[in-house]
């Protein structure tokens, strides 16, 4: 047992022989891990985030493969059982689906519906007119049956059809075709509750079954016919009988919650099934050659989607690798100073061992040997760190096997490397040690200007800035960007902390009224020695870096908002009908109108029109602040007023001031075949409903109707009308229906939802996130930083600090030095960060601009929770450095220094 400790006593002093420098080495290691391997599962992360938001967005039922085809001849042809055999067509889709195996790589096997191509004829005890006859695999499932029941061979008709025709449970059905003769005849099994909005999911790719559509000639909404569902054997056997034909689709869902890796194989499932469609082997070929139907043909939405989500991550990957390895490099950075750390703590070992012949390849092996057990532990804790971190505060908790191998490649490369880094820095200052003075070379080194060449190479880097324009598909986190802010931060915090001697030398007697503790804490400050400039450069940095990130991510997330409130005008836009009216919209919704393409004149400026109603616009909108120099109120309080013989508009956009100013506002819009004399009353940068770079006009409601009825037009076909409202597109369409309005057929409804979805945005957005995250874990860094300076420091000054007790200085006014001290060092570096950090933000957020097609230009915004973070780190350091500078300071004895010294 003795043995077995011994031998364990002597393996622990081999390889951690200074248990507290290892634990540093530990942490660094730790960041180091955690910076390299969360790049590659970010990107990872933002690849599985991107596909669940696109999912999300687009729902499974639209992402699954549909495949459709009818009854009707593809060339002229003859056959009496084509309609009839479209049963043994659905069979065989079925098949060639099992045979393609989709069922294994994410899709569902084909759930069919048909309906007929035309409607058909019934007639009952008190009534008849049209219905549509249709049929779906589980079609009867998730209805409300309110009379009878669902049999094999009977039909489920509509209550409004019931109750129209005096149709029940148990009656005949007849069935005639609407333009020829014949007939046929059904069995009412049961009566369903009308289909209404919302739609079962299943139903509402085929909502036109079941909900009333607008008329955009009429303006009238058309109810269709009701849908009367039967099974499948019962709805093919009814059409063949009445030679009518059928359109078929088969639709394979998406199993739910698939990751994108899944995904991407059902696309192949669905070119697996078209294939085996089109074998000549199959039985569907041979039924399309038999009967002349139509190849089923595949639609899907899928790999639009996933094109989407390659394109997120194609603009991801290189703001997010440059700053995974910026993060790598600063800690392999502070692993060298660790390095230069141990030799200066045990510089009297060193000295001992090199004086015996102690080689620099030997001393670099010994490092090396002392690192491996550290930076083993630290590539475990920094892994396992960067791992959850990403899945617990990234884009997607679900991160994609495969990328495991690439994080665990990237984690023995940064171990290697510190090891390397170690090993290297020992080398050379064992090498050192061995020769007498600092050489020629040091010399050399320590005359040139380092802080000017640094000055001149912040001044070309930020050049381009100044001069480039945004890139027209946006712009992302480069080097360049990421470079300009640190070199002006060391310029800065370089120039302050090479003045501060010269300050000392000002106000000395005036330092010298202090008490002993903040006179002590200022001198030593504005001594400006090396180490403590180093600090507060590097402390500068690192916290700059925190208030840089939170910044852009700050501004960029303003920046989306208000150009998705701009380009959308609020969070769901529904166009309607010209002349559609309905009751009361609920508040936060409102109709506007919309004119393209006219001319302002003088200028011929090409121009939009938006026409609202002031009062209700502060309720609809997401105004900021920033898009015009007046609150909202006050703009739509002027447009509400009295333009006399002119209607008030408000003109955001790039009209040049002197159009305005040099006619008193008093402008003219051109429509070509009509023209309308304005009044302006207020400017902004730009509006909600502003969708392009062209200038927008707005307009009062009532006084803009009223100019186009007197100019002959009439309203309703000359002004396009949309319903902006602010919640979710469902809850929206649910509003209107209940309201009376319906949407158009033509338009689709837009949201600021799937503005912020593009892709390009959510690259940047989370690129900025991932920055915002490297860049706390740098600024902690730096605050620790901050304090081993100052522990450090103390050992350094452990004969000073005793002589001054001897002196009569207490331990409270060491304590309140100790503590000044750090704070004043801190407190620097974090004044350098915000000074240099936010104008630094301002002048690359330009660059930026994620869209900047679409006005306004990028918006700033204040980041003040990094700013507090930055606060707060600083009061925190201050705290916890004092005290572990003054337990250090107590544990020292004048007879251990004593000691120490022989």
């Amino acid at each position: 047992m003795i043995t077995i400790r011994a031998a364990l006593r002597h393996l622990r002093l081999r390889l951690l022989p200074v248990p507290g420098q290892a634990l540093g080495l530990v942490v660094l290691v730790a960041v180091l891990a955690a910076a390299l391997v969360s790049a590659p599962l970010m990107v990872a992360s933002a690849e599985q985030g991107a596909w669940e938001q696109e999912r999300d967005r687009l729902s499974e039922t639209v992402l699954g493969a549909t495949l459709g085809t009818t009854t009707q001849a593809r060339r002229q042809r003859t056959s009496d059982t084509r309609i009839s055999r479209a049963t043994e067509l659905d069979e065989a889709v079925t098949e060639a689906a099992r045979r393609a195996r989709v069922d294994q790589d994410g899709l569902g096997l084909p759930e069919t519906i048909g309906f007929l191509m035309d409607p058909i004829l019934f007639t009952g005890p008190e009534g008849g007119g049209y219905a549509q006859l249709v049929f779906r695999t589980g079609s009867f499932e998730g209805l409300e049956i309110v009379a009878g029941q669902a049999t094999d061979t009977g039909v489920l008709i509509p209550q409004r059809m019931a109750e129209r025709s005096g149709l029940g449970p148990g009656d005949r059905l007849p069935v005639t075709p609407s333009m020829r003769p014949g007939g046929a005849e059904l069995v009412v099994g049961g009566v369903y509750a009308d289909l209404t909005t919302p739609l079962p999911e299943t139903w509402q790719p085929h909502s036109f079954l079941f909900l009333p559509r607008l008329d955009e000639r009429s303006g009238n909404l058309v109810h269709p016919p009701p849908a009367v569902l039967a099974p499948r054997d019962t709805a093919v056997a009814t059409a063949a009988a009445l030679e009518e034909h059928l359109f078929l689709e088969w639709f394979l869902p998406l199993d739910p919650g698939l990751p994108v890796a899944v995904a991407r194989d059902a696309v192949g499932a669905t070119q697996r099934m078209q294939a085996a469609i089109a074998s000549p082997e199959s039985a569907v070929s041979r039924l399309v050659d038999e009967e002349g139907y139509q190849t089923p043909v595949g639609r899907t939405a899928l790999p639009t989607a996933l094109e989407t989500v390659d394109t997120t991550g194609t603009l991801l990957e290189p703001p997010v690798r440059a700053v995974g390895i910026g993060g790598g490099v600063a800690a392999l950075v502070l692993v060298g100073a660790w390095a230069a750390q141990r030799m200066r703590r045990r510089e009297d070992e060193q000295r001992s061992l090199v004086a015996r012949g102690l080689s620099p390849a030997r001393g670099a092996g010994q490092a090396a040997r002392e690192a491996v057990l550290p930076v083993l532990l630290g590539l475990a804790a920094g892994g396992a760190i960067g791992w959850l971190l990403v899945q617990r505060l990234g884009p997607a908790d679900t991160i994609p096997p495969g990328v495991l191998g690439r994080s665990l490649a990237v984690l023995a490369g940064g171990g290697i490397a510190a090891v390397a880094v170690v090993a290297v820095v020992t080398a050379v200052l064992v090498t050192r040690l061995d020769s007498i003075g600092s050489g020629q070379a040091a010399h050399v080194l320590a005359r040139v200007p380092w802080l000017a060449i640094t000055a001149v190479l912040a001044v070309v880097a930020t050049v381009p800035l100044f001069t480039a324009e945004p890139a027209a598909e946006g712009g992302g986190i480069d080097v360049l960007t990421l470079v300009v802010p640190l070199l002006i931060t060391v310029v800065v915090a370089g120039a302050l902390t090479a003045a501060l001697p010269r300050l000392a030398t000002g106000p000395g007697g005036r330092l010298r009224r202090l008490p002993v503790g903040p006179f002590l804490a200022a001198r030593r400050v504005l001594a400006g020695q090396g180490a403590a400039r180093l600090v507060v450069v590097t402390t500068a940095l690192s916290l700059g870096l925190v208030v840089y990130a939170g910044a852009l991510g700050s501004s960029t997330d303003r920046t989306i908002a208000t150009k998705a409130a701009v380009a959308t005008g609020s969070d769901v836009v529904v166009p309607i009908g010209a002349d559609t009216t309905g009751r009361e919209l609920p508040p936060g919704a409102m109709v506007v109108g919309v004119e393209r393409e006219a001319t302002l004149l003088p200028g011929a400026a090409r121009v939009n029109v938006l026409v609202v109603r002031p009062d209700a616009v502060a309720g609809v909108v997401r105004w900021d602040e920033g898009l015009a120099d007046r609150p909202l109120d006050e703009l739509m309080t002027a447009l509400a007023g009295d333009g006399g013989q002119r209607v008030p508009v408000l003109v955001a956009g790039d009209v040049a001031d002197g159009v305005v100013d040099g006619t008193d506002g008093e402008l003219t819009l051109d429509f070509g075949y009509y023209s309308m004399p304005v009044q302006v009353v207020g400017r902004a940068e730009a509006f909600p409903g502003q969708s392009s770079s062209e200038p927008l006009v707005v307009a009062e409601w009532d006084a803009y109707l009223a100019a186009v009825e007197e100019a002959g037009r009439d309203p309703a076909l000359v002004l396009a009308r949309e319903v902006w409202s602010r919640g979710e597109l469902v809850g929206v369409l649910d509003s209107l229906a209940a309201t009376g309005y319906v949407p158009s057929a033509q338009d689709q409804p837009t949201t600021a939802d799937a503005f912020t979805a593009r892709p390009e945005l959510t690259a940047q957005t989370w690129s900025l996130d991932y920055l915002r995250a490297v860049a706390l874990a740098a600024g902690v860094l730096g605050l620790v930083g901050v304090t081993m300076h100052a522990v450090a420091q103390q050992r350094r000054r452990t004969v000073a600090g005793l002589l001054l007790r001897r002196m009569g200085m207490t331990d409270r006014a060491a304590d309140v030095s100790a503590g000044l001290e750090i704070g004043l060092l801190a407190g620097l570096s974090a004044l350098v960060a915000v000074v240099v950090a936010l104008p630094a933000s301002a002048l690359v957020l330009r660059v930026l601009d994620p869209v900047p097609s679409l006005e306004p230009e990028a918006v700033f915004a204040v980041p003040w929770g990094s700013i507090a973070a930055v606060g707060a780190g600083v009061v925190l350091v201050t705290v916890i450095g004092s005290w572990l500078v003054g337990r250090t300071a107590r544990r020292a004895t004048g007879g251990q220094v004593m000691r120490d010294a022989t």
